[in-house]
C-alpha cells in the first residue's frame, strides 16, 4: 500500500492526536485554517493553549522530519495562533510533533518538542 502526501499528512496527524491525548491533552481543533495558513493540531495541555505542527517522513535518509520546521514556519503558526486567540491572553506555547515512519507507514519514532522557538 502507497500513501500519497496528503495521506500520510492526514495519517501523521492522528497519531501526533493520539499521542497527544495519551499524554492528557486536550485535542481542540484539527487542521485551523485560514488565508495566512494552517495548524495542524490546536490542544489543551492543563491551562495552555498548544499550537502544533506535525511533520513526518517516511524513513531518514534525507533528513528527520523536526529539520523541516524552520523560523519561517514558527512565525507562521505563531501569527496564526493570534489570529485563533482572537485578542484573548492565553497562555500558549508552540509544540511540535516529528514522526518517523517505515516503508509500511508503521511508527519508527515519534517525538514531542514542547514550547520551540527559535
Amino acid at each position: 500500500m502507497t500513501f500519497n502526501r496528503k495521506e500520510i499528512g492526514r495519517l501523521a496527524e492522528d497519531l501526533a492526536a493520539e499521542a497527544l491525548l495519551k499524554k492528557g491533552y486536550l485535542i481542540l481543533e484539527r487542521n485551523f485554517s485560514n488565508r495566512y495558513g494552517e495548524i495542524d493540531i490546536i490542544a489543551k495541555d492543563k491551562e495552555t493553549l498548544v499550537f502544533v505542527e506535525v511533520k513526518a517522513k517516511k524513513g531518514i535518509e534525507f533528513g528527520l522530519p523536526e529539520e523541516m520546521v524552520n523560523k519561517q514556519k514558527i512565525k507562521k503558526v505563531q501569527k496564526m495562533g493570534i489570529i485563533y486567540m482572537k485578542g484573548q491572553n492565553l497562555p500558549c506555547r508552540i509544540d511540535v510533533v516529528a514522526i518517523v515512519l517505515s516503508q509500511d507507514y508503521s511508527v519508527l519514532r515519534l517525538d514531542h518538542y514542547e514550547n520551540v522557538v527559535f
